[in-house]
This record gives structure tokens, sequence and C-alpha cells, in this order.
């Protein structure tokens, strides 16, 4: 049960098998410095990239076929299930990609594999659209951040919600912001990403004037404080 000194950790889009070498080593040192508690580890999102799911043309050179990819994330999400089994998790665009894929085909869902068995997710392994939650001394709402776009994404997904929020989605505007309201004051986060920005996933960036900002979102003081930890670890 939260307190007001209760503490959170929200991992930041991860894209597996296109994470950042070190981001669960990252992530778990993390938990164990602020001493977040198991079932306090929230993730915002885009877990997995499921690069060969995605309605955009596909990479002549691409390194992994379809099949290939899958089996690479399925791997490392092992680790992540042993390292955090009970994990609280954002739907997001990219765990919906072979499904829209699938409507887009025509193809029904009762003939298709559940997204938690293409992943062998564990049962502690939960998605929502959105988590809100008592943090013990304000509310707390997370999403994966669909739908909003920009510098200015989190803080409009946090004046829409009327409450703290954390997202993700935006890997290159990683930051918190306070925000008053008519009513109180509340804070928007957008957590970053934990990417590995040159896997070939992200290409489509090179260019980009903003590049990706690889951090993890953290709170502590019962919600009251939110904190961006910059990753530490190889690329």
């Amino acid at each position: 049960m939260a307190n007001r000194d209760s503490r959170f950790l929200f991992v930041s889009d991860t894209q597996k098998p296109f994470e950042a070498p070190d981001a669960l080593a990252f992530c778990r040192r993390i938990q164990k410095e602020y001493r977040i508690p198991d079932d306090h580890i929230f993730h915002v999102g885009d877990e997995v990239d499921l690069y060969h799911g995605s309605m955009h043309k596909k990479d002549p050179d691409a390194e992994l076929t379809p099949n290939q990819e899958l089996m690479l994330a399925r791997k490392k999400l092992k680790d992540w299930y042993k390292a955090f089994p009970r994990m609280k998790l954002a739907i997001s665009n990219h765990g919906l990609r072979y499904i829209r894929k699938a409507v887009d085909a025509e193809i029904p869902a009762q003939v298709l594999r559940s997204y938690r068995d293409l992943i062998d997710a564990p049962s502690g392994w939960v998605w929502k659209d959105r988590w809100v939650f008592d943090a013990g001394r304000t509310k707390i709402c997370m999403q994966h951040g669909m739908g909003y776009s920009g510098r200015n994404g989190h803080i409009n997904a946090a004046f829409d919600n009327g409450m703290n929020t954390v997202i993700g989605h935006l890997h290159s505007h990683a930051a918190v912001n306070y925000l008053n309201t008519e009513t109180r004051q509340i804070w928007a986060m957008n957590s970053g990403c934990l990417i590995h920005p040159d896997a070939f996933a992200f290409k489509y960036g090179k260019y980009n004037r903003n590049k990706p900002v690889l951090t993890v979102g953290v709170v502590v003081d019962g919600g009251k404080t939110p904190l961006l930890i910059p990753y530490e670890g190889r690329l």
C-alpha cells in the first residue's frame, strides 16, 4: 500500500530487442538506490519494438527477419521478467503494431495469438491504457502518450488528465514540468527512452535535429517529487 514516503520507478521506452545494452542493469540499480518496492515498478510502454509489424516501409538492409526479431526480443525479455516479475505497463503503439496490421488485413482477433502469448509474458505483467493510482500524498496517471507530440506532449497530457502524469512515446523531449491549474499544482513528466540510438530500427531519426534522450523516471515523497535519472551504461 502506498504511503507518504512511497517511491516509484517508471521505465521508459525500451523497444526490445533494440534497447540500450545496459538498460536492465541500469533499471535494477536505480530500483536499489531509491529503495523502490517490486510492486511499484511501471513501464510507460513500447517495451518491444516489433519493427516488422509496422505499417511503414521496411529497410531492405534490416539486420533481422521478423522471426529473428521476435525470438531475440523474447530472449531478452526473459531477463526482465526475472528482474521485475510484477510490472504495470501502458498499452502502446508498438505493442499494437501486429494487431493493427491484422485489422488492416481484415484478420479477426479469434485467429490471432494474444500479445501476452506473443512475448511469453508472465501473469505478473499487466497492461492498461492508463494507470491512475494513489501514490500516498497525491495521485499519478501513467499512460504511453499516444495522441501527444512535441516537447509539450507531457504537459498537455497532464492538463487533460488534471493530475500528475507520466508519459513516454516522445523520445527526444524528456522533461519534468510543474503546472498550475485553477485548483492545484501538478507535475508532468516525459520519461524519455532507453533505446540504442544506433540500432537499425531507428535509422529514420539519424538526421533529426532532436536526438533520443536516455532517461528513466523516479517519483518519491509519495508522488510529490518527480525525478529524471540519466542513463549510465554502454552505447
